[in-house]
């Protein structure tokens, strides 16, 4: 049973966000449960811009990803334990134009 998304307000969050983007990695996913990409990233910024919490992901124009991120309102960005590194590492390696990443096994 899939579930739903929430919103996180980011005030409340308390890890540590270099550990975050440098050690454990993001995916940053944009689309519709029909149709979406995801990426791995390990580069990015969080903070704060005129009393708004921000953040910046940085995405090569030839990423498939942002193809999505364009055309969206929303995108999400999700963190993992290091259980899930094999999973993060095949998202980074391998293009959601030829392979369903829906799917993946550890």
């Amino acid at each position: 049973m899939a579930q739903k998304l929430s919103r996180v307000n980011v005030k409340h969050l308390t890890d540590n966000v270099f550990k975050l983007l440098d050690n454990d990695w993001m995916l940053i996913t944009a689309g519709n449960i029909d149709s979406y990409n995801t990426m791995t990233a390990s580069w990015g910024s969080f903070g704060i811009l005129w009393n708004k919490p921000i953040a910046i992901c940085f995405i090569r124009p030839q990423r498939y990803t942002l193809e999505f991120i364009n055309r969206a309102d929303l995108f999400t960005l999700s963190f993992f334990s290091e259980n899930y590194r094999a999973i993060l590492n095949f998202c980074g390696g391998h293009t959601g134009r030829k392979v369903d990443k829906r799917n993946i096994q550890a």
